[in-house]
């Protein structure tokens, strides 16, 4: 393989939140970024019960890009750093993940909703409680 191709891959540490997408498949394992993207990843996977159907793995995948590059923001943001075209960028990327996440569901797997006649009974016990 010749030296000169060796050259123009990307490094890692050239990660910015507006890096191009192919740089963020060379995330190194023990940077902080890649450590928060496995981190989220593995939160999710948790809350869709650990074992996602291939959709749900992909709408995880995605959300762990989004707040990838919405920490990097913040990150931009504290520094002082951060302009108008990074607020744009940051509400549309902090909206999509809202909007992600809301697909996979606000509940976490295997928290099923109270039976409504115990909520009715419970309710009934508690006014009967006050009354008395």
């Amino acid at each position: 393989m010749p030296s000169s191709r060796r050259s123009t891959l990307p490094k890692t540490r050239d990660l910015r939140p507006n890096s191009r997408r192919y740089r963020f498949g060379n995330l190194d394992r023990r940077t902080h970024e890649s450590k928060l993207f496995e981190r989220f990843k593995a939160e999710l996977v948790a809350h869709v019960g650990g074992a996602p159907t291939f959709v749900q793995a992909a709408l995880i995948e995605r959300c762990c890009w989004l707040h990838l590059q919405i920490a990097m923001l913040d990150g931009k943001l504290i520094s002082g750093a951060f302009t108008e075209q990074d607020s744009k960028v940051y509400l549309a990327w902090a909206n999509t993940l809202a909007r992600t996440l809301s697909r996979l569901g606000l509940e976490p797997a295997g928290s099923s909703p109270p039976d409504p006649m115990e909520r009715l009974a419970a309710h009934f016990a508690q006014r009967a409680g006050r009354a008395a």
